[in-house]
């Protein structure tokens, strides 16, 4: 595969038309009050995305999940279905968040909890990879950093406890903690267990996916709650600080909690990867599967 600095811009995959269409017809259906597009509007308006996105990065690098990891894709969707529910079911006790204008037959709910699950991770995943074609080549082979095996431990041990504390002491006050736990908790878990974490990359010299994710987490933070706004079935959410200084549906506060959302969604895919009997060489976003533990040393 070319280097992203060899990179010229190919043309664009016929799919990007089918997403573009998707998007565009969702926007003018709900404008028109079409009842089935306004109930379903934001998974409409993420899988137009999603296939959009998927065709800049084909038109990038020469590939991209659709068009040459599709069976990778495949499972992504099923396990964004399952990362989402670690939160939905945190939020049962924390109360962060609520849904409103829900379908009246459980078929309908089911199917919009399923459809609008599944496109979380892939969405930001598209995008950090079409984020990572502009910034990559100048984030990789920089100056490593040395995360110990004392810090991971860390990590896994400062998580996890944060995690229990919430789930013992729910308060809708420690909403900030389901985004640093996780994350800490699947980062030192994923560096013990060598199967894709970020201290592994920091080590190695390559920040080009902690970024990229990062800026993929708050650009798609705010097109979910843009789109969301405009939807009749939605979200609401329910957050003490600063609950009434708002960006659309979002407390301007809450948008903080995207960023590391993102990194955490790559840690959870991947130790749910881990545990699946398909073995593969290379994960969604095109990284080596098979990463060595601390450089081997362990």
């Amino acid at each position: 595969m070319e280097q992203i600095s060899e990179h010229k811009m190919r043309r664009f995959p016929l799919h990007a038309l089918a997403g573009i269409w998707i998007i565009l017809a969702s926007e003018v259906l709900l404008f028109a009050g079409n009842m089935w597009v306004k109930t379903y509007f934001t998974p409409l308006v993420w899988t137009g995305y999603i296939i959009f996105a998927d065709a800049l990065v084909a038109a990038r690098k020469g590939e991209s999940p659709l068009t040459g990891r599709r069976m990778e894709f495949l499972l992504l969707l099923a396990i964004s279905i399952v990362s989402w529910y670690v939160f939905e079911g945190v939020n049962l006790l924390l109360g962060n968040w609520s849904y409103a204008n829900l379908p009246g037959s459980t078929a309908a709910r089911w199917l919009g909890y399923a459809w609008s699950y599944a496109t979380i991770t892939p969405a930001i995943f598209i995008t950090a990879e079409a984020v990572d074609t502009f910034l990559g080549e100048r984030l990789r082979n920089r100056r490593p950093l040395i995360i110990s095996p004392g810090t991971e431990t860390a990590f896994f041990f400062i998580g996890f406890f944060l995690f229990v504390l919430m789930l013992v002491f729910p308060s809708p006050w420690l909403c900030p903690l389901p985004w640093i736990s996780i994350l800490l908790w699947f980062e030192g878990m994923n560096d013990r267990l060598g199967i894709g974490s970020f201290s592994r990359m920091f080590r190695d010299g390559d920040y080009s996916l902690f970024v990229s994710l990062l800026v993929a987490g708050a650009l798609c933070g705010i097109l979910w709650e843009s789109w969301n706004f405009r939807a009749l079935t939605k979200w609401h959410y329910q957050v003490p600080y600063l609950p009434g200084v708002k960006l659309f549906e979002m407390p301007v506060l809450g948008y903080l909690g995207f960023p590391p959302f993102a990194l955490e969604c790559y840690l959870m895919y991947r130790f749910i990867r881990h545990l699946t009997p398909r073995r593969l060489t290379i994960d969604v976003l095109g990284r080596a599967w098979n990463l060595p533990v601390h450089g081997g040393t362990r």
